[in-house]
């Protein structure tokens, strides 16, 4: 929760980023429904990633050999791989909506 009592989406986000901690599941609750994100990170045969995500207890994605740079959907927002460190956590950096403007449409396109 905020300071003011509203409810936030992703309640351990902090200045745009996610540290997903090792086998921590996280909760999210997103257009009324519950969601469950776990990371695990794996030493072979390089450090990398995984991300599952449930809604509900039912399985619904799950995002394998993540490394920095690597882009997961979570909820229907899209974040990017920082950093996995071994056994440790995985940061997610939100990663900004694309708008007319950004893409270079302009209007009467």
């Amino acid at each position: 929760m905020s300071r003011d009592g509203t409810q936030v989406k992703y309640p351990f986000e902090f200045d745009g980023r996610w540290v997903l901690r090792y086998h921590i599941p996280y909760t999210v609750v997103h257009d009324g429904l519950t969601h469950r994100i776990v990371a695990t990170i794996f030493a072979q045969p390089s450090v990398h990633g995984r991300i599952q995500v449930n809604r509900e207890g039912q399985f619904i994605a799950e995002y394998d050999e993540l490394v920095a740079g690597s882009t997961v959907e979570i909820t229907g927002d899209t974040w990017r791989v920082t950093e996995v460190e071994y056994r440790t956590h995985i940061v997610l950096e939100r990663v900004p909506e694309e708008t007319e403007e950004d893409s270079g449409a302009q209007a009467g396109e």
